[in-house]
């Protein structure tokens, strides 16, 4: 019918990136104001991050915000066009119907100079509701998409392998069974860095961690690059740190954060999203300036990027290339195909993008 066939109408009047900057905005109000949960003479709580959302919505505030317009723009055109995201699966619900779902996606764009986050969608198609759920800043798996930042830059910047290191891609064994497996289930013995990284290979990234160290492997994400999803499980598990399969999982904001400290010549800096906030009468309430610090050695980064665009030049990641644009980045599968990530950069910009089913089925 002509209803079926008419195309959907958002009926949300703001962006996946508005959506965050109220919830950024909200947390540093919080944490500025020192406020806590609230309750009534009839019981109710008002949480204090709820307290500080009402603060952006009723305080008449002026936020300067990050985005770029245009970057965001083309972000939700290719995003809400579904036609671009074509795959679709069936699920049974709580009362036994099948129903089907769209393959949803999560993106964010970073500046690695200034850490601003430029652009950020959280869903797939016409979005509907404004501060509903947002895939680009909700934790997910990223799979191998971790094995750069976690395992071989940390390992390249303290000695534990350098750019000329040979790894053996060979499996070891786990209670009495063969791990990890490669994804197409073959091992080349000694194996060249560029060549384990290009191909993705889980044994050499194993390898690697396990040399390094696992719980230095954790301590890196979470005090250089500023990941703050991982637990305490996370830092004992070499499957986890080294092969990306998180008790929560990471964000699409940290990730395109993360890998921004190798266009940054190692220097990594806190994405944000608002630059200050400021009053009816232009006082400043918030000032939200560059977190920066060293993350790894410039050299380290050099080699990082000379390695991750071999990935997109020829390995797993070949699909990412731009024309006329040195591209560098990395591809991450989690078991069964439930989420595929790409983390790719230029010298421009760094992105990282999430896509998978809310109900967990393979893509």
């Amino acid at each position: 019918t002509q209803e079926d066939t008419q195309e959907s109408t958002a009926t949300a009047s703001q962006s996946y990136f508005t959506d965050a900057v109220i919830d950024d905005v909200a947390s540093a109000l919080v944490e500025k104001y020192g406020l806590t949960d609230i309750t009534d003479a009839n019981g109710k709580v008002t949480t204090a991050f709820e307290q500080g959302v009402n603060m952006v919505y009723g305080k008449g505030y002026k936020i300067y915000t990050t985005q770029n317009p245009t970057y965001q723009k083309i972000a939700e055109e290719v995003c809400s066009d579904t036609s671009n995201l074509p795959y679709t699966t069936t699920y049974t619900d709580s009362y036994g119907e099948t129903k089907t779902e769209q393959l949803q996606v999560g993106m964010t764009i970073v500046d690695p100079y200034t850490g601003y986050v430029v652009a950020m969608v959280g869903g797939a198609g016409v979005k509907q509701v404004d501060r509903g759920w947002n895939w680009a800043t909700s934790a997910r798996q990223c799979g191998s998409a971790i094995k750069p930042v976690s395992t071989y830059a940390p390992a390249l910047d303290d000695g534990t392998i350098n750019g000329a290191s040979v790894i053996d891609d060979y499996p070891m064994l786990l209670n009495g069974e063969v791990w990890p497996r490669n994804a197409n289930w073959r091992y080349q013995g000694l194996t060249a860095l560029h060549t384990a990284i290009a191909q993705s290979l889980n044994t050499c990234a194993v390898r690697t961690n396990l040399a390094y160290g696992v719980s230095n492997s954790y301590d890196f994400l979470v005090n250089k690059l500023g990941f703050e999803n991982l637990t305490y499980t996370d830092s004992q598990q070499v499957g986890n740190m080294a092969l990306g399969g998180f008790e929560k999982g990471v964000t699409t904001e940290e990730m395109s954060a993360a890998y921004a400290a190798f266009v940054n010549e190692g220097v990594y800096t806190k994405p944000r999203t608002f630059i200050r906030v400021e009053d009816a009468n232009g006082n400043v309430v918030l000032e939200n300036e560059a977190e920066s610090s060293v993350a790894m050695k410039d050299t380290t980064a050099a080699l990082m990027n000379s390695l991750l665009q071999e990935v997109v030049n020829g390995g797993t990641g070949y699909e990412g290339r731009i024309s006329g644009m040195h591209v560098a980045g990395k591809t991450g599968t989690t078991n069964n195909d439930q989420d595929r990530y790409f983390v790719g950069y230029t010298p421009y910009y760094s992105c990282a993008v999430w896509v998978g089913y809310v109900h967990n089925q393979r893509i």
